[in-house]
This record gives structure tokens, C-alpha cells and sequence, in this order.
């Protein structure tokens, strides 16, 4: 699987090989990459691509700070990724940057290989709306969702929708909404004088039991049972 980190380059020149690609984005400052013979500033809203296999060298003169995705070559081509070649991003692209540093890796990655197709079309472009969609939806889990309103405010047949959201998320989307709800609900647990009745609505869970089947199914514990788990151990 791809893995993402942010990095600060030392004040050095090292070599390096991998038998990954690599992307490295530029968030701050600049390091200077030299592979395959040519020259590449790695600076802030540029993407700079490095093959598997490639030797190549870099140098951080001064502050930097870049995200860097490491990409098996096997994922890749799971994944339907076409060669992704090096260049500076749209500015509707490099603006979503921030939002992505935190995700797990492969969303990001095809969160930003989604992105990158996108660059080349105008804001409007319905997978660019689903794209603004999904912040939106995170940011109110306890909303009443439906697929075919996410579908319709993204100008796309609700079957479309179901199969660009897969390719961009990797789930389908009501597995990716219940996924989310459920991840919010281990965060809101934490708290334990909270009600779990109360957890399950800001979720956006119907009722209790319906919270208590979906949680059991992920996670093989009711939440009582996961809460008291995570007390005894902490």
C-alpha cells in the first residue's frame, strides 16, 4: 500500500533509489532534485514525479517542507494510474493540498491523482463537485445523506455517481459514509459520560440499535463493549 509523510530535506546532497514511485509536492520552501540527467525545483505547488527505479539527487539549501507518497509499482497499475508526469499544479488543485495531508495515503493518492485529471477541467466538471462534496459531508455526519442528492447536487446519474465515487474513494459511497460515521463515533466515545443514544444522532445513525448493528459489524464489539475495552486498557 502507498504511504504519505511530510518531509524537511537536509542541507546536503544524497542519493537515492527506490523501487517505488515517488511524488514529492512542494508545500515549503524548495529542494533541488536532479534525476535522469534533469534538473527540478521542488517548490511550493509543484509536483515533481520520480519512476521506480530511477537514481536521483537532492539538496535543500534552505527551509522545506514536502509531501512525499511513496506508490508501489503493483498499486499503481491496480489502480489505473497512467503516468503522472511532473509539473507545477493548478492553483484549484494546489488549494486542496492542505485538506489531503492528513488522509490515509491511497485516498490521498487517488484523491490527488483524481485531482490531477481534474486540473484540466473547469471548476464546474462533476467530479470536481464530488471532489467539494465529500469535506462537506464529513463536516455534518449527522445529516439525513442520501446517494441520489449527492448524485443530483453532482449533475450525474445516481449510477455514475456510484462508480466515480468508487474510483476516487476506493468504496462504494454508502460504505464510505458509514465508514466515516463510525470513525466519528470511536472519536466521540472517548468521552465516556457521553450517552451512547446521544453519539449514535450526531453521527447520524437512526436509532441506537441501528448504531450498535453497523459498529459490531466493523469492529466485532457492541460500543458498549468497545468503550469498556478502551477504559481497562487506558
Amino acid at each position: 500500500m502507498p504511504t504519505a509523510e511530510t518531509r524537511r530535506y537536509p542541507d546536503r546532497v544524497l542519493t537515492d533509489r527506490h523501487g517505488f514511485h515517488q511524488w514529492l509536492i512542494g508545500l515549503e520552501g524548495v529542494v533541488e532534485l536532479e534525476t535522469g540527467g534533469r534538473g527540478a525545483h521542488v517548490d511550493t505547488g509543484r509536483l515533481v514525479t520520480i519512476a521506480s527505479g530511477d537514481e536521483h539527487h537532492y539538496l535543500a539549501p534552505r527551509h522545506n517542507r514536502t509531501l512525499v507518497l511513496d506508490l508501489p509499482v503493483a498499486w499503481c497499475e491496480a489502480a489505473g494510474f497512467g503516468d503522472v508526469t511532473s509539473r507545477r499544479l493548478p492553483s484549484t488543485v494546489h488549494a486542496d493540498i492542505p485538506a489531503l495531508v492528513d488522509a490515509r495515503p491511497e485516498v490521498l493518492a487517488r484523491r490527488l491523482h483524481a485531482l490531477l485529471d481534474m486540473g484540466r477541467m473547469t471548476r464546474t466538471e462533476p467530479r470536481l463537485r464530488l471532489l467539494r462534496l465529500l469535506p462537506e459531508v464529513e463536516a455534518d455526519l449527522a445529516a439525513p445523506w442520501r446517494v441520489r442528492d449527492w448524485a443530483s447536487r453532482c449533475h450525474m446519474a445516481e449510477a455514475a455517481f456510484a462508480r466515480r465515487f468508487r474510483t476516487l474513494t476506493g468504496s462504494s459511497p454508502h460504505a464510505w459514509l458509514i465508514e466515516r460515521r463510525l470513525q466519528r463515533a470511536c472519536t466521540l466515545m472517548q468521552d465516556v459520560h457521553r450517552p451512547l443514544t446521544e453519539i449514535a444522532q450526531a453521527c447520524g445513525f437512526h436509532d441506537s440499535a441501528h448504531f450498535s448493528r453497523a459498529f459490531r459489524a466493523r469492529y466485532a464489539l457492541s460500543p458498549r463493549e468497545w468503550r469498556q475495552r478502551r477504559q481497562s486498557v487506558g
